[in-house]
């Protein structure tokens, strides 16, 4: 009971070894179009990791963008407080009367700085004149 290259006693496991072999040589696995498929579905992985790569590049490079905007923002942020803490300050307050409104603490003379170096203190009444609001806004506009 020979069977092809197989000594066997029964004839069925002959029948079913020479089977087996057929099987092996006509194999899905060992086939050329199971190797060009392993070859696209790699090519395919591959084109897949270096387009997420690239995303993940693009992400990571805004995130920093948006970091160092945020510590500008900080900054700036940062900057306006202490402005606006000197603004509502007494400090303020005080240089905008003396610059703006002419105005003077009391005990305190002006002294006016002419142009022939003369120095002509002003009292704290001149400028406290009462003058009607009216004729301020007059000379202001049409003073020449």
């Amino acid at each position: 009971m020979d069977s092809g290259n197989h000594n066997c006693n029964l004839e069925y496991v002959c029948v079913f070894i020479d089977a087996t072999s057929k099987i092996m040589k006509n194999n899905f696995f060992h086939s050329k179009y199971f190797i060009l498929f392993l070859v696209i579905v790699f090519v395919f992985v591959l084109i897949s990791l270096g387009r997420e790569s690239y995303r993940y590049f693009k992400v990571s490079e805004e995130i920093k963008n948006l970091e160092n905007k945020i510590k500008e923002l900080k900054q700036g942020n940062e900057e306006l407080t202490n402005t606006k803490t000197y603004f509502n300050s007494k400090e303020f307050l005080e240089d905008e009367a003396r610059k703006k409104l002419n105005m003077v603490k009391e005990g305190e003379s002006v002294i006016i700085i002419t142009s022939d170096s003369e120095i002509a203190p002003l009292s704290i009444t001149d400028s406290k004149q009462k003058i009607s609001n009216f004729k301020l806004w007059f000379e202001y506009f049409f003073r020449k």
